[in-house]
C-alpha cells in the first residue's frame, strides 16, 4: 500500500463559541448534532474510523486541532489538556431529550459514579464524565441507532472473548494517551527520547488490540475495529513504524560464555561474539556511519547520535499522527458501553436481573416485570422489585400511598428505566414492554436551595411550567406529590387543572400523590374524569399494614402517619423523654 497522509478532518463540527461556555458537571451542554457534512466528509476519507456510536461511522471530535496537539506533545512532552477536552467539543447523534427536564431529578450523576462504575484490572478508572453523561442524557432520536447500540451491549454480553479483549484495547488507549499527557516521564532529554520510543511502541499495541482475531466474526459494528486496524497496518507509514521497533528492539545480538561455581553463582562472563541485526532500513554499519560523519564535517555540517534518533522518530510519527484522532474518539465510546456493562454487572452482583426493553408500536402499554430502583444499591440494600403497569400514550396513573412506601423510588425506577432504555442500554427490569418516548420530565423532591426565589409551591409550579413549555406529544411525566405544597383545598383546584391540560399533551404520565380523597373521587366517578384517561395505582400493605414496596390497582385509604411517626420515634411518649432529659442535663450543668 502506497504512503500517503491521511486525513480525518470534518468541517462544521466546532459549535459555537457561546455553545463552549463552562457547564456544571451536573447539566450536560446540548450542543449542535452530528452535521450531514461531517457524515459526507467522512465517508469520502480514505479510511473509515471506529466509530462505534452512530449508524454510518463518522469522525466527531476536531480532528485538525487534535493532529497539532499530539504533533506538540510527542516533541515537548504533553497535549496542553487539549485531548482530555476533546470529546466536550464532540457532536452526539441528534436527540429529542432536553436534560434540564430531568437529569437532577433522577440523579444520574449518582448512577454513573456508583452503580455504573468503569473497572479495569479490578479498579475503578476515572472516565470523560462530561461526555458519558452528555450521551447518557441525550439518547438517540433515531431507533436504528438505539437498536445497534444495544447489539454492541449484547455481543460484549454475551462473549467474554470479545468483553476481554474490549478491555484490554482500553487498557492500551489508556496508556497511550496518558503518555501522550507526559504522565511518569520526566522532561530530561533521555527521558524525553525513551518517552517517545514507548509512545511508537503503544501505538503498535493499540493496532494490535484493534487486529485481534476476538473481532473477528463479530456481528455488531465492534466489527469496525478489525477492519480500520487491518487497513492501517497495511500502509507504509505502518511498516516503517514496525521496522523501527525491530531495529529498537534487536540492534545486536551477543554471544556469552557464562562460568558458575560449585554453589551456583555466575563467575564469570565472556562475549564470544557480536552480530549487528542487518535487513533494516534503520541499519547503518559502524564503517558508514563515520564516512557520512567525516563527509558532514568536512563541509561545516554536525550531527549527533540523539539529532539522529529524534529525526527518525520525528518521521516515523509523521506518518502516523492522522490515524490517531479516531482513537480519541473510540477510547470515549468505549467508555459508553463498558459503563453499560458497568450498570449489568453491579445489578448481578445485587441478584436482579437487567434486560432489553422490547418496543411496541405507537400505542403499544408500558408493561414492567421485576422493576427496581438502581439508586439504592447505595445504601447497600437490595431493592425490592414490583410489577408494574403504566398503560398507553395518553393514560396518567396516579400513585398513592403511605409515606416511606416507596413512591419517590418507583418514580425515579420509571424514569430511569425509560432514559436508559432510548439509549440502547440495559434496563433495570426481567422485562420491559414499552413505546418509544421524545423526551422525560421529572419533577420529583429536591432540597431547597440557599437562593431559591419560590418557596416550595411556586418552585413546583415553575417546574409543571417547564413541562408545558418543552415537552412534547407523548412524553413520559413523573411528578412527586403534585400541588402538595398549598392547603388542600387549593392543591385539589389545581391537581385538577394539571390533569386536564396534561391530559392535551397525552404523555405516559406517573404522578403520586397524598390527597387521598381527591384520588378516591376521581376514581369512584368516571364521568368527572372522562377525556383524563386516569389509571390508579397504590403502594401494596401486609396484614399488619406495613408497606411491601410493591404496587397494586387502586387508591390508598391512608397514609399512615402516625406508624411512620412511630416507626421513627417521632411520639409523644418519646419526644417528651427526650425533652425532659435534656432539659435535666442543662439544669444540673
Amino acid at each position: 500500500m502506497a504512503s500517503r497522509r491521511l486525513s480525518f478532518r470534518t468541517p462544521h463540527l466546532a459549535p459555537p463559541a457561546e455553545e463552549l461556555r463552562p457547564t456544571r458537571l451536573e447539566v450536560p451542554a446540548r450542543l449542535p448534532p452530528i452535521s450531514d457534512a461531517a457524515i459526507a466528509a467522512t465517508a469520502s476519507a480514505a479510511l473509515q474510523p471506529p466509530d462505534l456510536l452512530n449508524v454510518r461511522p463518522v469522525v466527531t471530535v476536531d480532528a485538525g486541532r487534535l493532529d497539532r496537539a499530539l504533533r506538540f506533545s510527542f516533541v515537548a512532552g504533553t497535549d496542553g489538556g487539549v485531548i482530555g477536552q476533546a470529546m466536550d467539543r464532540a457532536p452526539i447523534a441528534a436527540s429529542t431529550f432536553e436534560p434540564a427536564c430531568f437529569f437532577e431529578e433522577l440523579y444520574l450523576v449518582d448512577l454513573l459514579r456508583g452503580v455504573m462504575q468503569v473497572h479495569l484490572d479490578g479498579h475503578a478508572v476515572g472516565v470523560n464524565e462530561r461526555y458519558l453523561l452528555r450521551v447518557l442524557s441525550q439518547p438517540p432520536a433515531l431507533a436504528l441507532v438505539r437498536e445497534q447500540r444495544t447489539e454492541v451491549w449484547r455481543e460484549l454480553a454475551e462473549s467474554e472473548a470479545v468483553r476481554g479483549q474490549v478491555l484490554r484495547l482500553y487498557g492500551h488507549l489508556r496508556v497511550l494517551f496518558g503518555l501522550f499527557d507526559g504522565e511518569d516521564h520526566g522532561r530530561l532529554r533521555g527521558e524525553m527520547a525513551r518517552r517517545r520510543i514507548d509512545l511508537l511502541k503503544e501505538i503498535e499495541r493499540v493496532f494490535a488490540a484493534l487486529a485481534d482475531d476476538a473481532f473477528e466474526g463479530t456481528t455488531s459494528v465492534l466489527s469496525r475495529l478489525r477492519t480500520f486496524a487491518l487497513q492501517v497496518r497495511e500502509s507504509e507509514a505502518f511498516a516503517r513504524l514496525l521496522e523501527l521497533l525491530e531495529y529498537e528492539n534487536a540492534r545486536a545480538f551477543a554471544d556469552l560464555t557464562l562460568q558458575f561455581s560449585a554453589d551456583g553463582r555466575i563467575r564469570g562472563l565472556r562475549i564470544n561474539g557480536l552480530r549487528e541485526a542487518t535487513g533494516n532500513r534503520y541499519h547503518v554499519s559502524r564503517t558508514r556511519q563515520l564516512y557520512d560523519r567525516l563527509s558532514l564535517w568536512l563541509r561545516g555540517y554536525r550531527m549527533t547520535d540523539a539529532e539522529l534518533v529524534d529525526r527518525w522518530l520525528d518521521e516515523v510519527f509523521e506518518g502516523l499522527v492522522g490515524f490517531l484522532p479516531p482513537l480519541v474518539q473510540l477510547k470515549a465510546d468505549l467508555e459508553v458501553y463498558l459503563s453499560g456493562l458497568a450498570f449489568r454487572d453491579t445489578c448481578t452482583r445485587f441478584g436482579l436481573t437487567v434486560c432489553f426493553p422490547t418496543f411496541g408500536d405507537a400505542e403499544a402499554a408500558c408493561e414492567l416485570d421485576a422493576l427496581f430502583n438502581p439508586l439504592l444499591f447505595a445504601l447497600g440494600t437490595t431493592p425490592v422489585t414490583s410489577r408494574v403497569e403504566l398503560g398507553r400514550r395518553g393514560e396518567t396513573t396516579l400513585l398513592t400511598g403511605p409515606n416511606s412506601g416507596g413512591k419517590t423510588r418507583l418514580l425515579q425506577a420509571v424514569g430511569l428505566l425509560h432514559v436508559l432504555a432510548q439509549g440502547g442500554h440495559f434496563v433495570p427490569a426481567a422485562r420491559a414492554t414499552l413505546r418509544s418516548v421524545p423526551g422525560v420530565f421529572a419533577s420529583l423532591s429536591q432540597p431547597h436551595a440557599a437562593d431559591q426565589a419560590e418557596g416550595r409551591l411556586g418552585t413546583e409550579l415553575l417546574r409543571m411550567r417547564m413541562l408545558f413549555e418543552r415537552a412534547s406529544i407523548g412524553t413520559l411525566v413523573v411528578v412527586d406529590e403534585l400541588c402538595s405544597g398549598t392547603s388542600p383545598s387549593e392543591g385539589e383546584e389545581l391537581f385538577r387543572l394539571l390533569l386536564e391540560l396534561l391530559a392535551e399533551l397525552r404523555p405516559l404520565a406517573l404522578i403520586s400523590t397524598h390527597f387521598l380523597r381527591f384520588a378516591a373521587e376521581l376514581c369512584a366517578e368516571p364521568a368527572s374524569i372522562e377525556g383524563l384517561g386516569l389509571r390508579f395505582l397504590r403502594v401494596d400493605l401486609d396484614e399488619k399494614e406495613r408497606p411491601t414496596f410493591r404496587f397494586v390497582t387502586g387508591v390508598a385509604e391512608t397514609s399512615l402517619a402516625r406508624q411512620t411517626a412511630a416507626r421513627l420515634g417521632v411520639t409523644r411518649e418519646e419526644l417528651r423523654s427526650l425533652l425532659h432529659s435534656r432539659l435535666g442535663t442543662d439544669d444540673r450543668s
